[in-house]
């Protein structure tokens, strides 16, 4: 997992893969991989389902940063601007020496 301007997780095994169709469409009666991509869909990320027999499986989501970082930052950015302008506590007084 990783975050900068997007938060990234991927996710690696080297076991015996998926079949591509499988890993392309799902597989009838389960819903883990569809629900994954339904959801990914749902909050703008990028889903990316890399396998293939033999080669263990790949998985990789992309949340945009202005989605899952929207407030935080902001947020967090403006309070320390607004703590530093109206701490007057630090501010000399005009009626004294």
């Amino acid at each position: 997992m990783s975050y900068a301007n997007d938060l990234s997780m991927r996710v690696r095994d080297n076991g015996k893969g998926i079949d591509p169709l499988i890993a392309a469409k799902g597989k009838e009666g389960h819903f883990g991989l569809q629900g994954m991509r339904e959801r990914a869909d749902r909050i703008g990320a990028k889903l990316t389902i890399t396998s293939s027999p033999g080669s263990g499986t790949k998985i990789a989501l992309v949340v945009p940063g202005r989605i899952v970082f929207r407030h935080s930052r902001a947020l967090a950015a403006s309070n320390r601007i607004k703590n530093i302008f109206s701490r007057t506590d630090r501010l000399p007084d005009a009626n004294t020496n």
